[in-house]
């Protein structure tokens, strides 16, 4: 941060020796100046000051992609043995088990992506110039994986929510696929989270950037009067 309060210190610096040539009659170069310096001082201070926080931020980041990873495995765990079963008896393959074990696919291997990108993210100094592994700014992904995952849950709630036990839907056990439909939900639910999370904190950088801009005006437009 010491970087940041020197950036602070030249850019003022620069704009009180703008105004002395503006006052020569010269071209206000040294304030543009001040401004770059103070912006680049301030770009540097938070990402470092995020560098830092992701060391802490990442456990129960790690923990949620950990959730979705295991539900998602659960779930191919339900439906593949389905696929499994119909293979074995040559039977057509029913379209419903086909599509839940692709979106659980689809999550358990963007869960371990985020995950690793989070972890490397968190590595103080390096993590700050990983620009690319910022999983947050993906939160449509996980908003399409939500949605993805009600329309899971919807297909097996109309399926097997109000079907009795001895009526079979292509051979199933209809108390297991009970189950699954609510695990189901629970994937929903996690998407749902790191979906919320990663709208929240991407909303709360462009804010952050937004406020530094208006600092730095503020301060060429102080030292400006001042002088």
């Amino acid at each position: 941060m010491d970087k940041v309060a020197f950036a602070i210190k030249m850019g003022k610096k620069a704009a009180q020796l703008n105004n002395a040539h503006q006052a020569a009659g010269q071209k206000p170069s040294l304030q543009r100046a001040g401004n770059l310096a103070f912006n680049q001082g301030a770009s540097h201070g938070k990402e470092m000051g995020k560098s830092y926080l992701k060391t802490f931020e990442v456990v129960p980041r790690l923990v949620l992609r950990g959730v979705q990873l295991i539900a998602a495995i659960i779930i191919c765990g339900f439906y593949g043995n389905r696929i499994n079963v119909e293979q074995k008896d040559h039977q057509k393959i029913g379209m419903v088990w086909v599509y839940a074990v692709t979106i659980a696919g689809l999550s358990g291997v963007t869960a371990i992506f985020f995950a690793a990108a989070a972890s490397a993210g968190s590595i103080p100094v390096i993590g700050s110039r990983l620009k690319l592994l910022k999983a947050y700014r993906a939160y449509p992904w996980d908003a399409f994986l939500f949605v993805a995952w009600m329309s899971v849950f919807g297909t097996f709630a109309h399926l097997f929510l109000k079907r009795k036990a001895d009526d079979k839907y292509r051979g199933s056990n209809t108390a297991a696929m009970k189950i699954a439909l609510w695990i189901d939900l629970t994937n929903a639910v996690l998407w749902f989270l790191s979906a919320l999370y990663g709208w929240f904190k991407a909303f709360a950088a462009r804010k952050a950037d937004r406020l530094t801009d208006k600092a730095g005006q503020k301060i060429f437009k102080t030292e400006s009067n001042a002088v």
